[in-house]
């Protein structure tokens, strides 16, 4: 079959009219396909096709029954079809038009006549389908259009829903196009005075930086801002990207701050106290092994207790960094290499991994090779340490961990994938609470606190990132770190 040829079938079963029509068709320059029956012809048509010629009587199935068939198939009926007959009564032209005819030649077939008639058939079969093309695009745009404008209406009316939280529509010039009654109220100003009128106006000046990233942003973003000319008060600020507008929903977590930070200052003492008798315990234990003559079953035991505080140890320093992070602090800031640092993640848990023979492989980006950014090196490590040090901790035996970085528009994005135990869906909002743990207490199998992705989101949030998490048990995890390419 040639493509670039109109496709013609003609069917006849008269053989001598089916073999010169179809020589005629051949030497205007077309595909011809021959049938000596109707029903034989039926069951190859296919949208393949771009015209049909066929013969009004025949047996089994008359042309006329043949074009009705094709006019019922809504896979057929649009194939424009020629009648070649040997009837001229106006009864039978009648019935051809009412079967579902375009034109009809009567027998003996002029080849001038036939090449008029076949040629106009095909032209108006191309602006046919021209039309349906066209007609598809658009029923597609609209589908699309719709299935948009849905999304839009299913998010802002969460947004509505949430209505004790502030909310407002900010355009990408930072004009304020929508607010509801909890953010009139905070700011003290009417919905007349808010619409239209620019949000740095209501915010004070060391926000005004973030925001304009916020406002600019095409990526959903989830982070923590303090506001002293709103009484000091912190808000938990979600923008949810539009295609006109971002929504920022603005939650006040000034109580759960305050909480935090209290329970943060006992903690930080706690594990200074700590500190002190640790340090004893680890370096007596370390200076009685040093004994060589030491009895076998003591030695045993004071492995145990070195163990023992060391493993207390990780803990107390995994508390320390978690009670530490407060704020960006530029003057601890270098140049960074996230590659580099991704690197020497991979080292540090050789041991882990090969034990368990996790396959560990990393995938750079072209434009990723010199993936510099300006950050305090230890927020950098400790963000991919944790990351890949959970895929590990919770893979599987002979499993693999993939890691990916990549850069789209301002951000390095490091994706971590597992086939490892996954995690149930309804506890992944819970994952990033301070010393909660998604396995069960009573059985799980891994040590920890349950603070590793608290202080990753946490660290990442200093530098205006964000972390996403997508698992299913028994399907493994995937981890998206986004951070500002500065």
């Amino acid at each position: 079959m040639n493509k670039n040829l109109e496709r013609i079938i003609i069917i006849d079963d008269i053989r001598t009219d089916l073999h010169l029509i179809g020589k005629l068709i051949t030497s205007f320059g077309y595909e011809s396909v021959l049938s000596d029956s109707a029903v034989s012809a039926y069951e190859i048509l296919d949208d393949s096709f771009d015209l049909i010629i066929v013969d009004a009587l025949m047996p089994e199935m008359t042309g006329f029954e043949l074009v009705t068939r094709i006019r019922e198939n809504k896979n057929l009926s649009h194939i424009p079809v020629i009648m070649v007959t040997s009837l001229s009564g106006r009864a039978d032209r009648i019935r051809a038009v009412e079967s579902g005819i375009n034109d009809y030649i009567t027998k003996p077939v002029d080849k001038v006549e036939l090449k008029v008639r076949v040629n106009s058939m095909l032209k108006m079969k191309a602006a046919q389908d021209e039309v349906r093309t066209y007609q598809a695009q658009l029923v597609k745009l609209v589908k699309q259009k719709t299935s948009d404008l849905s999304k839009t209406l299913f998010k802002l009316q969460a947004v509505l829903d949430g209505i004790n939280d502030a909310m407002i529509a900010i355009d990408k010039n930072g004009v304020i196009t929508e607010s509801n009654f909890a953010f009139q109220k905070l700011t003290g100003k009417s919905d007349k005075t808010l619409k239209n009128s620019l949000v740095f106006d209501f915010i004070g000046e060391d926000q005004v930086d973030v925001f304009n990233k916020l406002i600019s942003t095409d990526i959903e973003t989830e982070l923590d801002m303090e506001f002293k000319n709103w009484g000091n008060k912190t808000f938990s600020i979600l923008v949810t990207p539009m295609e006109k507008a971002n929504i920022f929903m603005m939650r006040d977590i000034t109580e759960k701050t305050r909480v935090d930070s209290q329970r943060s200052r006992f903690l930080s003492i706690l594990s200074h106290e700590l500190r002190t008798p640790l340090n004893g315990i680890v370096g007596i234990s370390e200076l009685i092994l040093d004994n060589e003559n030491l009895d076998d079953e003591i030695r045993e035991d004071v492995n145990i207790i070195l163990d023992s505080g060391r493993d207390l140890d990780t803990i107390v320093n995994e508390i320390l960094k978690f009670v530490q992070i407060n704020e960006r602090d530029e003057t601890r800031e270098d140049k960074i290499n996230i590659n580099d640092t991704i690197l020497n993640v991979f080292q540090m848990f050789e041991d882990e991994r090969n034990k368990k023979n996790i396959d560990l492989s990393l995938t750079l980006d072209s434009d990723c090779k010199n993936a510099v950014i300006s950050a305090i090196p230890d927020h950098i490590t400790e963000i991919v340490k944790q990351i890949i040090e959970n895929s590990i901790k919770f893979g599987r035996n002979d499993g693999y961990t993939k890691i990916k970085l990549s850069k789209e528009n301002d951000f390095f994005i490091i994706n971590v994938s597992d086939n490892g135990l996954g995690i149930p869906t309804e506890k992944i909002p819970r994952i990033y609470e301070s010393f909660y743990q998604a396995e069960d207490y009573t059985i799980r199998k891994n040590s920890g606190l349950g603070l590793g992705l608290t202080i990753t989101k946490k660290l990442l949030e200093i530098y205006n990132g964000s972390i996403h998490i997508k698992s299913k048990v028994d399907a493994g995890t995937e981890v998206i770190v986004m951070i500002p390419s500065n």
